[in-house]
């Protein structure tokens, strides 16, 4: 006890690191649990303004070419128009047929639920209540549902489309002022308006890449789909092509539906070959190929990344979690890039360049103490 103040003299003070980090924590819940409550407006947001940065070069180039500023813009504005265009038309048509699909189905949904419930009890086993419970609680056409319900919450089809494009709209001209605003923002936050344009490189790059590679895993499973005549060949390749955008989680997202899929309308060998195609072209070019281009420019490690999935569709839906990275380097670009006191955090969350640097030289040097070491023996 304090004599003076006849408090404990390890109480915190107000002005204590452990207090600072309470409070901060404290902030960002009540942020959050903010932001959770209008993710309706936040994730539609947040696409716009990443759809705008995305096409922003075409209206530079346009403006260097000595397009006029009003045509440049409409220019712009009309790209993205049918970028959203061609994937909701693309989506109403897999909805007519998806519904005409799944009645087609039930018979063969019926008679895998018999065979499950014979090889549970038979092969395995179990026990008849448990497997009743277990058969009772498969429904495939939950899953598909699900699969679909992923693509039309993805682009907020319906009164939330009018919504994106009247942003697109509105940011796309606004876009027009901010070199000049970053400009003068710069000259007192300097480091903030630098975090702001890496962050838009950043996810500029990201989108880019994730679309090309995500346009050729949905040709060649869309071609390996019509090969092996699975139904709803186009919707699958859709769901692939969608899902592409959600690291590490989005490849077994489209995979079930389209193996389910198959296995009902041509069996076991088809099952066998849409799993193993996928798995394949997965591992090669989205696991392989594709981070050698946008992991490494993104600075994110494999932990955040596959966290920030997690993260932002708990808190944001289906579009949080196809807007995960964008998302993630955001709150980076704001929360340390922006604070040069906080750049001692970017080894931990992807940013190891310097790493790299230090363990290059580390084995440099030890393999020149090995040399020197062997020359004197």
């Amino acid at each position: 006890m304090s004599a003076a103040t006849g408090t404990p003299a390890s109480a915190p003070t107000p002005n204590s690191s452990g207090t600072k980090v309470l409070i901060s924590l404290a902030a960002a819940v009540i942020v959050l649990i903010g932001l959770s409550r209008i993710s309706s407006i936040v994730g539609p947001v947040f696409l716009a303004l990443v759809l705008t940065i995305c096409v922003y070069p075409v209206k530079q180039r346009l403006l260097a070419r000595g397009v006029p500023p009003v045509l440049a813009g409409l220019a712009t504005i009309l790209s993205v128009y049918a970028m959203i265009g061609a994937l909701v038309a693309s989506l109403w048509v897999s909805a007519v047929q998806l519904t005409r699909l799944l009645p087609q189905f039930g018979p063969q949904i019926t008679q895998l639920r018999a065979d499950l419930r014979i090889f549970l009890h038979d092969n395995l086993g179990i026990g008849d209540d448990q497997v009743r419970a277990i058969v009772n609680s498969i429904d495939l056409r939950v899953l598909f549902d699900t699969a679909y319900n992923l693509l039309g919450s993805a682009m907020n089809v319906g009164s939330g489309l009018v919504f994106l494009l009247l942003l697109v709209m509105f940011m796309s001209i606004d876009a027009t002022y901010f070199p000049t605003i970053l400009a003068v923002v710069k000259e007192k936050r300097a480091p903030v308006v630098e975090a702001l344009s890496n962050f838009a490189k950043l996810s500029r790059s990201f989108m880019i890449m994730t679309t090309l590679f995500g346009a050729i895993v949905a040709t060649l499973n869309l071609t390996l789909l019509l090969i092996l005549g699975v139904p709803g060949a186009g919707l699958w390749a859709l769901l692939s092509f969608v899902c592409g955008f959600i690291p590490f989680i989005g490849f077994w997202i489209s995979l079930v539906p389209a193996a389910i899929m198959a296995l009902l309308a041509g069996g076991l060998p088809t099952f066998i070959g849409v799993v193993a195609f996928y798995g394949v072209i997965n591992s090669l070019i989205q696991s392989i190929i594709q981070p050698k281009f946008v992991s490494g420019s993104v600075n994110l490690n494999m932990t955040l990344t596959f966290l920030s999935v997690i993260f932002w569709s708990a808190l944001l839906g289906p579009l949080g979690a196809l807007m995960a990275v964008p998302l993630t380097l955001f709150a980076r670009a704001i929360l340390v890039d922006s604070h040069p006191d906080s750049a001692w955090l970017k080894p931990f969350i992807g940013d190891v360049s310097e790493s790299k640097a230090m363990l290059a030289q580390q084995r440099a040097a030890a393999k020149d103490a090995k040399s020197a070491k062997s020359k004197q023996a």
